[in-house]
């Protein structure tokens, strides 16, 4: 009996094989990540690519020879990391990985199941008990993510997913859990998301929530507070909870729900006022408190409740399920990310019925989140991180100038460039609020289809890479696919000269002071970030530096271009470095800000740069590593981790390169990343590395190998004598 992990166009599905060996493996809980050794065993077992290049034979395969002891190492390090990661690429060319990290998705899901009666496999749910379990902390709680201390979000959701799970109350382990909620005064202080859901299962009346105002939707279009107007994720959750809401769709009271309503609360369930809770919150969750703007419009939105106008609430109903089912056919009902996907399911469920073609439509979807490794099964920030995981792999193995030793994996991963690029704009885009999406590149798949901007950067520079150094390829992405990418990166900068994530920002920055989602940050409208705006810059200079795109939209790209760079000078902080929207974090974006200005010219001595590379040395430890915690992003300030970290590590040297610092400190951070290499030429998985929101950190596994590679190889290239 075994797992599997089947891809097909990039979607990912775990499938459980009665007649094959068993590949189970064991969770080490202190280390808090999953290595994602599920699959990678698997993966190395059945498909090692090794080259097994010895020294004697590097004259015969093109490989520099170095007197220098370290440069020599560097290069046996780099086979050995590309033979081992090479080998995890499946078939259509991406590498797959754990997205994982949240521990409030998983449960959307279970809730959603319970209440619409689609069931799991029993081989599904143990794995999912096993998650659950291995990330519950000492005190009996879980965090939002797996990294976070114990909060009131993680804890109640992922108790109520063990008990539809069907572990019984009386569970020792499940004790600790009922403990911890009791002692932070009950389930009515968790944050609104999880009351929503809640609410949804009939364990807290709707009144308990504050009211989620559907009509909003059927407001002016021109207004600055219409949905519309929202970042994208942000419009895309709040459209389904506002339709449940509308509805006030609750699942079947059954005996466990009873139970449920004993269990989560200190007094009585029928002896409490709800109302008195909409508002209550446990310290441990909050990140973004109300404002007084939402307090006051709370008051009037919860006393309008009370006299809605019934043809005037159908109208919104009507119009969020139509949305919702737009939603559904743009994205193949994949949705946009995990928390709206089993909203909008639910909502399928009550408007059309359980045995719709819409929900079977949804049913065939379920799987595309799920991931399996060694922690147990968990549901996905998205349907992973194909594409993305797939340009920054390509760019890395090409920076060793080795590329010619691994065409077949970088001719299989540009196939899956090519297969996942968007062709052209959803349907009624207009009227769906959705900006243009022809030529861009989603972060996962094309069926998944929003495309994003630094997404389709990664897309272009890798694309364009792998046509100028690997000549005899193929040329499956034409001049014009370029041409349609470049217009979608060109109609998505802001008026601030930055790039935001999916869209343009559509509203002001105080629309923030509306942020109903207590747990996070910055969720409101689509900011421009360092990251983005650097992944476009770069791209552009790429795209016009080559000879047969010189003229296209040349006066466009050259303006753009500027505006791009003066806002990432504007983006630094005082003691010079950038702060990380994405990943963590001040290593992150400085690295990002620094590729930037070096790819446009600015000269290694100026004053931003040194003031940069400044920052970074500071920060370096006597190990030669850098190491980051997550709380940077949390406080946005830089957090020092209690170890040196191989992901922020490989950042800081790409950077310190680029910017030709001290290479004495570049060779001592380059020693660090040899020294943590395994002999099989993998890098263990250390502390979680991506971040969403300020306040939820969120896992990619294969950054491990990409960044260490892509250093090493930049290290070849720039730093080595023969």
């Amino acid at each position: 009996m075994a797992w599997r992990l089947i891809c097909d166009r990039g979607q990912q599905i775990w499938k459980y094989f009665v007649n094959e060996n068993s590949n189970s493996i064991e969770f080490d809980k202190e280390s808090l990540n999953s290595s994602d050794k599920v699959y990678r065993e698997y993966a190395i077992e059945q498909n090692s690519k090794r080259l097994n290049i010895d020294e004697n034979q590097y004259e015969k395969f093109h490989i520099p020879l170095f007197k220098d002891e370290l440069c020599s190492s560097v290069v046996k390090s780099v086979l050995n990391g590309i033979d081992y990661y090479s080998s995890l690429q499946v078939d259509d060319g991406h590498w797959p990985g754990d997205y994982g990290g949240p521990m409030f998705l998983l449960p959307g899901a279970i809730i959603t199941s319970y209440i619409t009666k689609f069931e799991f496999s029993q081989e599904e749910k143990n794995e999912m008990i096993k998650y659950l379990f291995n990330h519950q902390l000492s005190n009996g709680g879980w965090g939002t993510h797996i990294e976070n201390k114990a909060t009131m979000f993680g804890t109640v959701l992922n108790y109520i997913s063990l008990r539809l799970l069907g572990i019984p109350f009386n569970n020792e382990q499940l004790q600790k859990a009922y403990s911890f909620i009791q002692s932070e005064g009950g389930a009515m202080y968790a944050p609104s998301w999880a009351k929503f859901w809640l609410c949804v299962l009939g364990v807290m009346p709707w009144e308990g929530v504050n009211s989620l105002f559907p009509e909003l939707w059927l407001l002016p279009e021109w207004l600055s507070v219409h949905p519309s107007r929202y970042w994208c994720h942000c419009r895309m959750v709040y459209l389904p909870m506002s339709y449940v809401y509308a509805e006030k769709i609750v699942g079947e009271i059954t005996p466990l729900i009873k139970e449920l309503r004993n269990e989560l609360y200190i007094e009585k369930y029928h002896e409490i006022d709800f109302t008195k809770h909409r508002n209550s919150i446990s310290s441990l969750d909050l990140y973004t408190p109300q404002t007084y703007l939402l307090k006051i419009l709370n008051i009037f939105t919860n006393t309008y409740e009370s006299v809605y106008n019934r043809q005037l609430r159908n109208k919104a109903s009507e119009f969020l399920i139509d949305y919702i089912q737009a939603e559904d056919e743009h994205t193949n009902y994949i949705n946009i990310g995990p928390v709206n996907k089993f909203i909008n399911m639910l909502s399928i469920w009550y408007s059309k019925g359980r045995q719709s073609q819409q929900f079977q439509q949804h049913l065939n979807r379920v799987k595309d989140y799920l991931w399996l490794s060694e922690d147990g099964m968990k549901i996905q920030g998205y349907n992973g991180s194909q594409l993305w995981d797939t340009a920054f792999s390509i760019q890395a193995i090409l920076e060793t100038g080795l590329e010619h030793l691994y065409t077949n994996c970088l001719n299989s991963a540009y196939y899956y460039l090519e297969i996942s690029q968007v062709l052209e704009d959803v349907k009624d885009h207009v009227k769906y609020y959705r900006h243009i999406s022809k030529g861009g590149w989603p972060f996962s798949t094309r069926d998944h289809g929003w495309p994003i901007t630094d997404c389709t950067s990664e897309g272009i520079k890798a694309t364009l890479l792998l046509h100028e150094q690997m000549s005899n390829g193929p040329r499956l992405i034409t001049s014009e696919r370029l041409e349609d990418a470049i217009n979608f990166i060109l109609s998505t900068q802001n008026k601030d000269g930055g790039w935001a994530s999916y869209e343009l920002q559509r509203s002001g920055s105080w629309l923030e002071w509306l942020n109903p989602a207590e747990v996070f940050q910055g969720i409101m409208v689509d900011y421009s970030y360092t990251e983005c705006t650097s992944a476009c810059i770069q791209a552009l200079w790429k795209f016009r530096s080559q000879t047969i795109y010189s003229n296209y939209r040349r006066k466009e790209i050259d303006i753009s271009i500027k505006r791009g760079i003066e806002f990432i000078k504007k983006q630094q902080k005082i003691d010079g470095s950038w702060y990380g929207s994405w990943a963590v974090c001040f290593t992150y974006g400085t690295w990002f800000a620094i590729e930037a200005l070096i790819t446009v010219g600015e000269s290694p001595k100026s004053k931003i740069i040194t003031k940069a590379i400044e920052f970074l040395i500071s920060k370096q430890n006597s190990d030669g590593g850098w190491g980051e915690s997550y709380l940077s992003c949390v406080h946005k300030t830089y957090v020092p981790h209690k170890q040196s970290q191989v992901v922020n590590t490989s950042w800081a040297v790409l950077t310190l390169m680029s910017a030709k610092a001290d290479s004495n400190i570049i060779r001592k951070g380059i020693q660090f990343i040899l020294n943590k290499q395994s002999s099989n030429g993998d890098w263990n998985q250390q502390s979680i590395s991506g971040v969403f929101n300020g306040n939820c950190m969120i896992s990619y596994t294969n950054y491990r190998n990409i960044f260490p590679i892509w250093a090493l190889g930049r290290f070849i290239k720039n730093y080595s004598t023969q």
